[in-house]
Parts: C-alpha cells; structure tokens; sequence
C-alpha cells in the first residue's frame, strides 16, 4: 500500500498550512543517493507520521470521552429543567393564594367572627403555609441556580470538543504533510533505485507473510480461533491463554489497512490494533501507545512472550505485539498495514506483560 493512498478520518485541511509545511519537510531530507539513504528517510518520516498519529489517537478519545460526557450532561440539564419547571409552577400557585388573601385584616375578622378560637387555629395555619412558602422560594432560587451551573458547565464542554475536533483537523492536516515528504522521497528516487526498492519491500513481505503462517499455525495449536471484535469477550482463562487469543486475534488481522485513529473492525493504527486484539480476550488498554507503555509489567527483550506489548522509538509512538521467534505484529504504517516483522525492525525501547 502507498503511502500517498493513505486515507485519514477527517475531512478537515489547513491548506496553507499544509503548504508552507510541506515546503519545509521537503527541505529537511536531501536528495537519496541510494536505495538505502531513501529507506532511512522513509522510516524517519514514518516515525514522525507515527507520532502525529497517536497525538491523534489520543485527542479523539478525548473527544469521545467528552461527547459522551456531554450527552450526560445535556440530561442532567433536561432533569434539572424540569425540576425548576416543577418549582416554578409551585411558587406561582402561592403568589395567586397570598395575592388572593392579602386583603383580609385581622382585627377585623376577630371582631366580627363568630368563632375567635378557630380563626385564631386557622391564623396559626397560615403562619406555617408562609414559612414553608420561604422554604419552597428558597428552594426554587437554588435549584435555578444550579441550573444556570449545569448549563454553563454543558456550554464549556462543548466548547472543548470544538477545540480537540480543530486540533484533530490540524493534526490530519500534518499527517498529510508526511505523506507528500514521503512521496518526494520516492520521486527523487531513479527508476533502478525504486524498482531495487520495490524488489527488497516485496522480499520482506514475502518473509512477513511466511512467518506470519508459522505463527499463526503455532498459535492455532494452543488456543482456539480468534472471536470476532462484536463477539462476547473471553474473560475466563489463564493469562496465558488470553495473551494468544489476542495474539491469534492481531495475525488475522494481517494485510488490514493502516488508517489514522482507526480501531477496526478492517482497519486500524497501532494502538488500536492492540487495544482491539486485548479487548477480544476480555482485556481493555488504554488508546495510545504512550498509555499502554504505562500498564502491565515491564519485560526486556531477551524476556518477550508471546502477547506481550512492545513499544518503540523515543518518547513511545508505536506499540507492536510480540508473536514469537523474534518477530511482531503491528499496524505500521499506510504502506505496510497491518503485517508481521522483525521485533529489532524499529529501536526498541520496552516491552510490557498485559496478560
């Protein structure tokens, strides 16, 4: 897959950003001499794409988060509406009865009243309907109050959601950029240097694919096929049978489209490839490969189990699964998706035991 066919989620650009950054990004790489100066660039750019992409991941759960917490809100709003309306009506029924009685004089009626001692009950009764008049009145200003917090507090939230869905706008904008520094990359290339190119990228798929087989087939052997994404998660088990299943889970996801921010069911970014390969076994981790370097136990590399994480690159942007014999899946990149390599293909800096 090219990586000039990536395809991002959002049709949102900044295109004279875009532009001056694109300008920029072809500067900063020098013409390859040879087939292995234009890999290095490649794998740089991805890298810095890899990096972009997880910022990514990591603000659209956040605006999922916030979306769902604004729903809450929005009925919490709804409830509190009605409480007011509720109140509102209560108060404007005492206004009409102390309107409507405000005229008597009390002298007047003890002067005039057959029966003095059960005006003067009635009198008494008035008095407390007065006090727990206050208290509704009271009540009612409060419950208003509040209202106007609740509503403020709705308002803010949607404006934050605003903000992150710009800033995923900007961030795809950037993703774009690498891209189009990628494409440069291979344009500069002549055409020996690119079908040389072609020939190894197509060995090492080959080798991917070959080892994926093996480890599926070795996977298949210890624990039973992967469930799909929609099915009940696996919750029961050893740890270790759980680590396979989201092993079996990531291998049959190879060949899979790499898209930003993506988490399945056909195409996925690394984070969500992992994430989506544990929640199938019963198993939830966080969206980012930064996240997920933080949960679990840390393992080295002469360490790695089958299912556990890996994660590279300084500063942690991508989160592969280790298979066995040396290598991993991961969703790596939009010219590669989802596929099989090497453990050592990347610099490694962790490894983390989830299962």
């Amino acid at each position: 897959m090219s990586l000039l066919n990536r395809r991002v989620r959002l049709g949102l650009s900044a295109a004279g950003a875009v532009a001056v950054l694109t300008i920029s990004s072809t500067l900063a790489y020098a013409e390859p001499t040879t087939v292995d100066e234009a890999k290095a660039q490649l794998q740089r750019l991805e890298q810095e794409a890899s990096e972009i992409d997880q910022q990514y991941a990591a603000v659209q759960a956040k605006v999922e988060l916030r979306t769902s917490q604004l729903a809450t809100a929005r009925k919490d709003v709804d409830a509190q509406a009605g409480k007011v309306q509720a109140l509102r009506s209560q108060v404007g029924q005492m206004a009409l009865q102390q309107f409507k009685s405000r005229g008597v004089d009390t002298t007047t009626v003890l002067l005039t009243t057959d029966d003095a001692a059960s005006f003067l009950n009635q009198l008494s009764t008035m008095h407390k309907v007065n006090e727990n008049a206050n208290v509704l009145l009271q009540d009612f200003q409060t419950e208003q109050a509040n209202l106007s917090d609740m509503q403020r507090a709705a308002d803010a939230e949607l404006a934050s959601i605003s903000a992150d869905q710009k800033q995923l706008g900007e961030l795809s904008a950037q993703s774009d950029v690498k891209v189009k520094a990628a494409q440069a990359v291979l344009d500069r290339l002549t055409e020996e240097q690119r079908r040389k190119l072609a020939e190894q990228q197509a060995a090492e798929a080959d080798r991917a694919a070959d080892a994926a087989r093996v480890a599926r087939a070795a996977t298949a052997a210890t624990t039973a096929p992967a469930a799909p994404a929609a099915a009940a998660p696996v919750v029961s088990g050893s740890a270790s049978s759980r680590a396979q299943g989201a092993v079996a889970f990531a291998l049959a996801q190879v060949g899979d489209a790499y898209v930003m921010g993506a988490s399945g069911p056909n195409a996925y970014d690394c984070s969500g490839l992992t994430s989506a390969a544990y929640r199938s076994v019963g198993v939830s981790l966080p969206r980012t490969s930064q996240s997920q370097y933080g949960v679990g136990q840390a393992v080295s590399l002469s360490q790695l189990q089958p299912g556990d994480l890996v994660f590279y690159y300084s500063g942690i942007s991508h989160v592969g699964m280790y298979i066995g014999g040396g290598r991993i899946v991961d969703a790596a990149n939009p010219r590669a998706g989802v596929r099989t390599t090497s453990v050592t293909s990347m610099p490694f800096m962790g490894g983390r035991r989830v299962a």
